[in-house]
C-alpha cells in the first residue's frame, strides 16, 4: 500500500502543491474523500482532485476501477443467452427474433455478422466503438456471461493499464473508451520516433481521455499540452497525468488556437498529434457530409502552420480513405505537404501491435523536410502479426469473469496469470511485455 500513498502524494501536489505525504497517508488509511483542502482552485481543478483523492482510495482498498456495466432488459438477454462465443444474431431463436423489429429488419437484410455478438474468448475482440453498453450494436457480449462488457474490461482492450480512471457520465465514459487510441499501439509509434529523431515533447490535440498521450508519455515523450472540447475527457486525462497542462476548448475558436500555439512554441513541441472526431468519416454509420466535424482537421492544420513542428501524427478511421472517394485523406496529404512535410500513411491494425483487439486505424505520420529522413521510417513494425500470436480477449479479461460488475468489485485472486493481465495490472514494464508476448 505504499506504493498507492507515493503515487497519491505525487499525482495530487501537481493540483494541490502544499500537500504532505503525512496527509496522503491518513487519507487512504480513513478511506474518506476529505475536500477540505481544496480551497483556492478554481472548478476543473477541484473536480481534479476530488477524482485523484477518489481513485486512489479505490487502489487502495482494492477495488477495480470503473469495473461496471449496463443493465440489460429482459429481451435483450433472452436474444444474447443462445448466442455461443464468435456467434451472432444468428444464433438468436427465431420466436425470440419476432419480438424485435430490428432483429426482423437485420435478418432481412442478412448482413451485419458483428451484431448481438459474443467475443470468443480465443481470439482478439473486434473494435470496440462508444456503444459497447448495447448488445445489438456490435460484438460486446462477454465471453461467458449474459451481459455486456464492463467498463474496465473495454479499457483492458484499448490497452488502458487498471489504474487509469474514467470519469463522467455514462454516455461521457463510452465516449472516452470507445473513441481512445489503443495505449499499447500508441506506446509503440511514440517510441519508435523517440528512438529514430529523438523528439521528446508533443502537443496532443483532441486529446480526448488520453490514450496517445498515455502511450507517448510511457515512450518517454513528455506531453506539454492536451487540448480538448470534451470537460469529462479532459478531467480524466488530468486526473491520470496530473502533470500535464490540460487546456479544455474549442479548437475552433481562435483564441484557443493561439493559445496552444503559444505553448507549443514557447516550450518548444516536437510532435503534434491528435486525431479529429471522425463520425463523419466512419464506416459504423450513416455518412454525413454536412457535419461541421469533418471540417476539424482544417484546425489541426491551422495550428500546424504556426508551430512548424519536427513531426506530425495524425490518427482517424479507416472510413477516412474512403470517404468522398478519397478526396480528404489526399487533401489532408497534400496540405502537409505544401506546409513543408514528407507525409507517409497506412492502415495500422492493433492486433498486429499486441493489442487485443481488430482495431484498424489510419496513421499518418508527417516529418519535416529538413530532418532528412522519410516518415515511413517512423512506423513501428508489428510484433503479433501471426494469428498464434496475437492476444486473446482471455488472455486480456479471464481474470475479471468471476468478479461481479460494481462499484465495489474487489480482485480476487484466481490464478490467471497471463503476461497480457499482468502488463494491464502493472505488473509488467512496457519493454518487459513486449519481450514476454514475442518470445
Amino acid at each position: 500500500m505504499k506504493k498507492y500513498t507515493i503515487e497519491f502524494y505525487n499525482d495530487i501536489k501537481n493540483i494541490i502543491p502544499t500537500f504532505t505525504i503525512e496527509y496522503a497517508e491518513s487519507i487512504l488509511k480513513k478511506g474518506v474523500e476529505t475536500y477540505n483542502c481544496l480551497d483556492n482552485l478554481n472548478d476543473f481543478e477541484s473536480k481534479v482532485a476530488m477524482m485523484i483523492i477518489k481513485k486512489y482510495i479505490a487502489l487502495y482498498n482494492g477495488y477495480i476501477l470503473n469495473h461496471t456495466t449496463s443493465k440489460l432488459s429482459d429481451l435483450d438477454i433472452e436474444m444474447i443467452e443462445t448466442v455461443p462465443q464468435g456467434g451472432n444474431w444468428k444464433h438468436i431463436r427465431q420466436e425470440t427474433r419476432q419480438k424485435s423489429k430490428r432483429l426482423q429488419k437485420i435478418a432481412q437484410t442478412g448482413g451485419r455478422t458483428t451484431l448481438y455478438g459474443r467475443i470468443d474468448y480465443n481470439k482478439p475482440s473486434y473494435t470496440i466503438t462508444t456503444c459497447f453498453n448495447r448488445p445489438g450494436n456490435g460484438t460486446y457480449v462477454h465471453p461467458i456471461h449474459n451481459r455486456v462488457i464492463s467498463v474496465r474490461e473495454a479499457a483492458r482492450f484499448q490497452t488502458f493499464q487498471d489504474d487509469y480512471y474514467f470519469y463522467g457520465n455514462k454516455k461521457e465514459i463510452l465516449n472516452q473508451v470507445g473513441n481512445a487510441v489503443p495505449v499499447f499501439l500508441a506506446y509503440q509509434i511514440g517510441k519508435k520516433i523517440k528512438d529514430k529523431i529523438g523528439c521528446y515533447k508533443s502537443v496532443d490535440l483532441f486529446c480526448g481521455a488520453g490514450g496517445m498521450t498515455t502511450g507517448f508519455k510511457k515512450a518517454g515523450i513528455i506531453s506539454l499540452l492536451g487540448n480538448d472540447i470534451d470537460k469529462s475527457a479532459c478531467i480524466t486525462l488530468k486526473v491520470n497525468n496530473p502533470e500535464i497542462n490540460v487546456l479544455c476548448g474549442d479548437i475552433t475558436q481562435q483564441a484557443i488556437k493561439n493559445k496552444i500555439s503559444s505553448i507549443a512554441l514557447e516550450q518548444g513541441a516536437d510532435i503534434i498529434c491528435g486525431g479529429p472526431p471522425c463520425q463523419g468519416f466512419s464506416m459504423a454509420g450513416f455518412r454525413a457530409d454536412n457535419d461541421p466535424r469533418n471540417q476539424l482537421f482544417r484546425d489541426f492544420i491551422d495550428v500546424i502552420k504556426k508551430v512548424k513542428p519536427k513531426i506530425i501524427v495524425f490518427e482517424n478511421v479507416e472510413g477516412l480513405l474512403s470517404y468522398q472517394k478519397g478526396k480528404i485523406y489526399k487533401e489532408i496529404h497534400q496540405l502537409f505537404s505544401e506546409l513543408g512535410y514528407n507525409t507517409n500513411g497506412r492502415v495500422m491494425s492493433a492486433n498486429e501491435f499486441g493489442v487485443s483487439q481488430k482495431r484498424k486505424r489510419v496513421i499518418i505520420i508527417c516529418a519535416r523536410d529538413d530532418l532528412n529522413i522519410m516518415p515511413s521510417e517512423l512506423f513501428p513494425q508489428p510484433i503479433t502479426i501471426e494469428a498464434k500470436k496475437q492476444i486473446t480477449a482471455k488472455d486480456t479479461i479471464k481474470d475479471l469473469e468471476i468478479i461481479e460488475c460494481s462499484e465495489s468489485a474487489k480482485y480476487k485472486s484466481n490464478n490467471i496469470n497471463t503476461a497480457t493481465i499482468d502488463f494491464l495490472r502493472n505488473h509488467l514494464s512496457y519493454e518487459d511485455y513486449i519481450a514476454k508476448i514475442q518470445d
